[in-house]
């Protein structure tokens, strides 16, 4: 039997969490948790399941002291004081393998010191080490890479991601963070959120480029936005007439000139004309290979709350089961970083 670490308890951990409960080949032996209200309840008892005799903790040595195997790591990214990569680094020296579904899918363009650490805890304990994740972690890195397999050239692949943000209830988040409601012109690459999300989309390309040896040469970055002659209603006020309630965002990685592997995001508050996007576009992941054949898949995950998983929406339970089904291929993987490996993918070289 596989003993299990779970580490943090949001939207994510909680799903992992009711998953290793649930599976009869996964025992749960550790819980950490940040919320103080949670210390010292039962993990069962914190996601509706029956008591499981684990007592969720805050103390990081306690954990780290634990005989266990592997470590579902899903803490924030959000945190004023991020020590994500100094507890995946202790963790793996502890003895026990770490799958995250933080931002970690390509070690060296997230940072040669993560990678350095990473690497080095992982050889000097005889560790395992990966990134799990949707989008960074599946979409790009392993759905389109697969698609090429089916190709006889590829010229091009896109992997476009539609996101309704119009039910967002927290005003920070969408206006002042995301820039919705602001004027066009408060909007570009050196905003906050765009500087955000840049290294997960950045990585995405970077794990899809070494799966199909593409050597990129430079990546691009490109913020549109889209505004309406109305206001727009959202959940949690309203977006003036003539501000931003639209914006794609895209990452290109480029080779001799040419850019090869596009990520795009497509964030609205209202259906956009312009770029052709009704309500029935959103929460739709589009991925585009151009070649010889050319390919279209459009992929939906159901975002409808789940109620035997804590009325989790489908697409944390989506990130949250792609570190949970990856354990026993990591566990049964050479020490270091697992990389899935992509069966008869293109080869740009």
């Amino acid at each position: 039997m596989t003993r299990v670490v779970q580490w943090a308890t949001g939207a994510v951990g909680g799903a992992q969490l009711r998953a290793v409960i649930d599976d009869p080949d996964l025992e749960l032996v550790g819980l950490f948790v940040y919320s103080p209200d949670k210390i010292g309840v039962d993990a069962g008892m914190l996601v509706g399941r029956a008591p499981t005799g684990v007592l969720a903790t805050h103390d990081k040595a306690e954990i780290f002291s634990l005989d266990a195997d592997v470590v579902l790591h899903a803490a924030s990214k959000g945190f004023p004081v991020n020590t994500n990569t100094d507890d995946i680094v202790e963790l793996l020296a502890s003895g026990k393998s770490v799958i995250t579904t933080t931002s970690y899918n390509h070690l060296r363009t997230f940072g040669h010191d993560a990678a350095d650490r990473i690497e080095g805890a992982c050889r000097a304990a005889g560790t395992r080490f990966h990134a799990g994740g949707e989008h960074p972690g599946f979409m790009f890195e392993r759905l389109a890479t697969s698609l090429t397999g089916l190709c006889q050239r590829v010229d091009r692949i896109t992997v476009q991601e539609f996101v309704d943000c119009s039910g967002l209830e927290e005003p920070k988040m969408l206006m002042e963070l995301m820039g919705m409601g602001k004027r066009p012109d408060e909007i570009s690459i050196d905003s906050p959120m765009f500087r955000a999300v840049s290294v997960q989309y950045e990585q995405a390309l970077a794990a899809a480029a070494d799966a199909l040896q593409l050597e990129v040469d430079d990546i691009g970055h490109e913020v549109r936005t889209a505004v309406v002659d109305h206001d727009v209603p959202v959940a949690c006020g309203t977006l003036p007439a003539g501000s931003v309630v639209g914006q794609i965002m895209a990452w290109s990685a480029y080779h001799a000139g040419e850019a090869r592997l596009v990520a795009e995001e497509f964030w609205t508050c209202t259906p956009i004309l312009e770029w052709n996007l009704s309500i029935e576009d959103m929460f739709l992941v589009r991925v585009l290979v151009e070649g010889a054949p050319s390919i279209t898949v459009d992929l939906r995950i159901d975002r409808t709350p789940i109620p035997e998983f804590g009325d989790v929406s489908g697409g944390h339970l989506a990130v949250a089961m792609s570190a949970v089904r990856a354990i026993p291929d990591v566990l049964a993987s050479p020490p270091g970083v697992v990389v899935p490996q992509i069966f008869g993918a293109y080869r740009f070289t």
